[in-house]
């Protein structure tokens, strides 16, 4: 596992969530039943490349959290896409393989990353 690689598309994935999020609140404030817009193919691309090397970086058993984010980006979601990207830092600060794996910058990073996606 690349640290590096992990936390820069973590990061990505959290702007493009926000960016997500921004629209969705504007489109919720001017009609409340209204459902959320999907993003554009471009945009999904772009996250599913995220996921997909975030996927590289983590063992097979975190894998389906990448996936279902992905799952409720495309969908519109960017709360539920955030919360299983908030289960997976998580899990990588509590489970002993990862926490140690991670330099102590890198930790206060993740610690950054979930205070970023409980705002979501």
């Amino acid at each position: 596992m690349e640290e590096k690689t992990l936390l820069t598309e973590l990061s990505f994935a959290i702007d493009t969530l926000k960016t997500l999020a921004l629209v969705t609140l504007n489109v919720e404030e001017s009609h409340p039943l209204a459902l959320p817009e999907p993003p554009t193919p471009d945009k999904v691309a772009t996250y599913e490349r995220h996921m997909n090397a975030i996927c590289e970086q983590v063992a097979p058993q975190l894998r389906p959290l990448p996936a279902a984010s992905l799952r409720d980006y495309r969908a519109g979601f960017p709360d539920r896409a955030g919360s299983y990207l908030l289960e997976l830092v998580n899990q990588l600060l509590r489970e002993p393989e990862y926490a140690a794996a991670f330099s102590p910058a890198a930790q206060k990073r993740l610690q950054s990353c979930v205070m970023d996606l409980r705002e979501l």
